[in-house]
């Protein structure tokens, strides 16, 4: 994000805020064909369609800085609304006859649903004209975090079901970058329970979306619940069915607790749950290894497979 501050000769102050979306609906129906179709407008030629309110996304930045000091005099506070940490970087692009107190480029880290000081910024010259531009960036979580590698994360759906591994660890479908490479795919039809594979908080939660397929625009459509755990890592459970979690942002959740169902949206081939344990390494999500517990007890890293 690129913002650019003028001084008050400039006679322009821009502040970071974004739009609210407005509610929306959606509408389901069936062709004389069997085919399934989708639409945000109701189908002109039947009567016999499902339809939902669509609760929209909270269309603000969840991380936000914003100015509460005055055009001549601003100060820098950042707003967290996650319900975990975030690593934050400003790093100023150009600059001419400011003071910013503490300099950037400066990393911080704003803790769960809080707000905290940046920094303040004054001309050098009070009198003559000033102006700066500023980059913002931010990663969900703690850059700080190390990983218990030694803990054992259980199944995440219910222990007599019996499903399929398509995807681990390196997968060469879509487990490729850092943030996917210690990934797992497991194929399960749509519906089916998921369950917490360790206990947490619910730092973050999408559920409005409905269809998937393998377009590139899919990526980010998918619905997910990221849960923080207490050493700081994070789960994301994915491609989860439209409107299926049954727990809330900031809610503490056990071990094995019903989160949501499985489902098929978002960038997939086929209905599965996708899940990686994450830590944030610098401003950047990285996934790690994790081991988890099968149901005949044993405790091993995860391979392609029944399951």
């Amino acid at each position: 994000m690129n913002l650019t501050i003028y001084g008050p000769i400039a006679l322009l102050f821009l502040l970071l805020f974004s739009q609210p979306l407005t509610a929306k609906k959606y509408y389901k129906h069936v062709d004389e064909n069997g085919i399934t179709h989708y639409s945000d407008k109701p189908p002109a030629d039947t009567e016999e369609f499902e339809s939902w309110q669509v609760r929209p996304e909270d269309s603000e930045y969840k991380v936000k800085v914003i100015n509460r000091g005055t055009k001549e005099s601003p100060i820098f506070y950042a707003v967290n609304r996650y319900h975990g940490p975030v690593e934050l970087m400003m790093e100023v692009t150009q600059r001419k006859n400011i003071v910013i107190e503490p300099e950037w480029p400066k990393s911080y880290v704003i803790p769960a649903n809080s707000e905290l000081l940046l920094a303040t910024v004054k001309p050098k010259q009070k009198y003559m004209s000033w102006s700066f531009q500023y980059n913002v960036g931010s990663t969900l979580g703690d850059p700080y975090t190390v990983h218990d590698s030694n803990h054992t994360y259980k199944l995440p759906f219910v222990g007599n079901k019996h499903y399929f591994i398509s995807q681990a660890f390196d997968g060469d479908f879509s487990h490729f970058g850092d943030q996917n490479q210690y990934a797992l795919d497991i194929a399960m039809p749509e519906g089916s329970d998921i369950l917490a594979a360790r206990a947490g908080v619910v730092m973050d939660i999408a559920e409005d979306f409905y269809d998937g397929g393998v377009d590139a625009k899919k990526i980010q459509r998918g619905n997910y619940i990221r849960i923080l755990h207490n050493d700081g890592s994070m789960a994301i459970y994915a491609h989860l069915q439209l409107e299926s979690v049954v727990v809330a942002r900031g809610q503490r959740i056990e071990k094995q607790q019903k989160i949501a169902q499985s489902g098929n949206t978002g960038y997939t081939s086929g209905p599965h749950l996708h899940f990686a344990v994450q830590v944030n390494t610098g401003l950047k999500l990285k996934s790690v290894p994790f081991l988890l517990q099968h149901k005949s007890g044993a405790i091993k890293t995860p391979e392609i497979g029944p399951i």
